[in-house]
């Protein structure tokens, strides 16, 4: 028996059930890989395969199972072949049942779902919602919103430089673009939930994603702190992210050294510094494929202050170790959040 071509077969859907996760429409569940509230990660039952959106984690029932259950590939093979695969039989203590067995959900009761395909429209879209907002008059809004990005210690320049606008007034934004777009295309583009909804609901502060001058992803930002359970961030629906300020890559010299931060901000802020920055959009989203755009570069992870972005240090160093590339770490003093508090502080005290 080859225990990996049969374990290859197990059913990925069947598998997610049995450890517990809500299958919602299209064949989304809740990315287990990063942190998320809206679905992002796509079963797909033809090959057997998953693909997160979000944060980029894609691969067989396996990798699935061993990334979920935290094994190696190899010990998380020989589990699922024990529990999934007749006639299997293995040597030693038999695995332990984690989650009780749910019932099974048949591929066939479950709608079709798309891989995202990107599009020209897309850029034109978000192009197009950009220059409405900054046509609009002045709100009590985008007031609030330029002070908080004010208080952060951005400048008019540096916020004109990449792009920042505010959705000043969201219902008209919403109106206008349903006047515009079909809703299929304002759907596929990631403005739009299922429910028909513009996302950027309480995300008003909108931070544009640039590959090559043309706009192709779109981060939202509420003002300020939340007080209730809001992210801080909106994320498109449905689309992949990019690197953010990726352009600045084409612009550094080889052998240079670039910073890599975790969010936006911190990127804006270090290029405000003079120091050519990139940022993850989320520390939780760096894709391996991503490393091979620093080959030319030394790279400098510039962090959170926190144990998420220690640990994300350590990983991506010997992720860009693997493709041969030179990285070193940096981190803000005790007391410092991030990056943008750390300079932002440091120039008001």
């Amino acid at each position: 028996m080859n225990i990996l071509e049969e374990v290859r077969k197990v059913d990925l859907l069947r598998v997610v059930q049995d450890l517990g996760l809500d299958l919602h429409l299209h064949r989304k569940i809740v990315c287990p890989f990063h942190e998320e509230k809206t679905p992002s990660l796509v079963l797909y039952p033809q090959t057997n395969t998953y693909y997160c959106f979000g944060c980029g984690k894609r691969g067989d029932v396996i990798h699935f199972y061993a990334g979920y259950t935290q094994q190696e590939y190899k010990a998380a093979m020989h589990e699922l072949a024990y529990k999934y695969v007749s006639g299997y039989v293995r040597r030693g203590t038999p695995p332990p049942q984690r989650i009780p067995p749910r019932p099974v959900i048949p591929a066939d009761h479950i709608p079709d779902t798309k891989v995202y395909v990107y599009h020209p429209l897309h850029s034109e879209i978000y192009e197009s919602l950009k220059k409405y907002c900054e046509e609009q008059p002045e709100t009590d809004i985008s007031r609030q919103a330029y002070a908080y990005l004010h208080s952060r210690g951005f400048t008019d320049y540096t916020l004109r430089r990449f792009g920042i606008f505010v959705i000043k007034d969201y219902h008209a934004a919403s109106y206008y673009l349903r006047s515009q777009y079909a809703m299929a295309d304002l759907r596929e583009c990631g403005l739009y939930n299922e429910k028909d909804n513009l996302i950027f609901y309480k995300h008003c502060i909108i931070i544009p994603y640039y590959q090559k001058e043309k706009l192709v992803y779109l981060q939202g930002r509420i003002i300020g702190t939340p007080t209730d359970k809001t992210p801080r961030y909106q994320f498109l629906n449905g689309v992949p992210i990019t690197l953010f300020n990726a352009d600045m890559l084409r612009k550094v010299r080889t052998g240079h050294t670039i910073y890599l931060t975790e969010g936006a901000f911190d990127c804006m802020t270090l290029v405000q510094q003079g120091h050519p920055a990139v940022s993850l959009g989320s520390v939780t989203m760096f894709k391996r494929e991503w490393a091979k755009l620093f080959q030319r570069f030394e790279v400098c992870f510039w962090f959170d202050n926190d144990p998420a972005g220690q640990h994300a240090a350590k990983a991506y160093h010997d992720i860009f170790e693997l493709s041969g590339i030179s990285t070193h770490s940096r981190s803000v003093r005790d007391g410092y959040k991030d990056v943008n508090e750390y300079f932002t502080r440091r120039e008001q005290e």
